[in-house]
């Protein structure tokens, strides 16, 4: 995505582009759980609930292999197509002609770390993605209590239907802000934070249609900066001057934002059970919203 949408207008709505992009993940969420509650409710075997996700994600995985990675093999010369091109004659200018280009090298993780605002968005992104695994991983659980199977397992699907919009909405905001990215992902934590703080109040009252309503709302604002941090967010940050034609840039930055993310967020799910026994269900929803503290007082971000 980051070698083909680099022109000037595709910068400029970097937001929507990657907002719609990212909608890609919560599509696979909403057809496995789909599917989950019809192989429930037809009575057939468990493992087919796991083998008709797995096929899926084989085959389009395998059309994805098929795709054509640089514009250069195409002969298309994009923006950093051309950067590229310019080094590459400088290059050639000092060490002749038999140099060839072999496409950039990948940047190191200690290199991408030093892009600017990197290492803040690799630390803080971790606090959020645990308030996104803890509603997202227990939700189904949590919903077993109260309603059959299939019916929990629809309606915590909710949650990821509203995290489709989500990207999209911050996509564009964010674009018409300038690229201000930061500042909307600010306004959307802050509604997010007072959501939490009302479902570890009533998520043991609320029949189904609050419920649905609740957890839309909830996967627009979880949704909205996770997309955003995790694609356009990392766009901006590989566009720094200081990496500046290297198309494997961006797939450094979004690999340490998301796995620093992910490693914050698995220690973290490990407190989940001994809360849940210790203190109940109030307080599982608690602990994303201490994270979500801890996320805003660690967001010293610029836009």
């Amino acid at each position: 995505m980051g070698n083909w949408f680099c022109d000037k207008k595709s910068v400029e709505n970097r937001g929507l582009i990657f907002g719609l992009w990212t909608c890609h993940q919560y599509m696979g969420d909403i057809t496995a759980a789909i599917c989950t509650a019809i192989v429930l409710g037809a009575g057939l075997p468990y493992w087919w609930a796991l083998f008709i996700p797995a096929v899926c994600n084989f085959s389009w995985g395998f059309l994805t292999m098929r795709l054509i990675p640089d514009p250069a093999d195409m002969g298309i010369i994009t923006p950093e197509v051309r950067i590229r091109m310019e080094k590459l004659a400088a290059k050639r200018a000092e060490q002749g002609s038999h140099v060839v280009d072999e496409g950039p090298a990948p940047i190191t993780y200690m290199n991408a770390l030093r892009i600017p605002m990197v290492a803040q968005y690799a630390f803080a992104f971790g606090f959020f993605k645990l308030t996104n695994y803890v509603l997202f991983f227990w939700l189904p659980y949590f919903l077993g209590k109260h309603f059959d199977p299939v019916t929990a397992n629809l309606i915590a699907s909710l949650y990821s239907v509203g995290m489709m919009p989500g990207g999209i909405i911050v996509g564009v905001v964010s674009d018409l802000f300038g690229g201000r990215r930061a500042s909307v992902i600010g306004v959307f934590m802050s509604l997010l934070f007072v959501f939490l703080f009302i479902f570890s109040q009533k998520s043991e009252e609320l029949t189904a249609i609050p419920l649905l309503v609740m957890l839309g709302i909830m996967g627009i604002l979880v949704g909205g900066p996770n997309n955003i941090i995790t694609s356009a967010v990392a766009a901006d940050l590989a566009s720094h001057p200081s990496v500046r034609g290297n198309n494997k840039s961006l797939g450094t930055v979004t690999g340490l934002i998301n796995g620093c993310g992910s490693i914050t967020a698995s220690i973290g799910l490990l407190a989940v059970g001994p809360l849940q026994s210790a203190f109940g269900w109030s307080s599982v929803w608690l602990f994303p919203h201490g994270m979500h503290l801890h996320w805003n007082s660690s967001h010293g971000f610029k836009d």
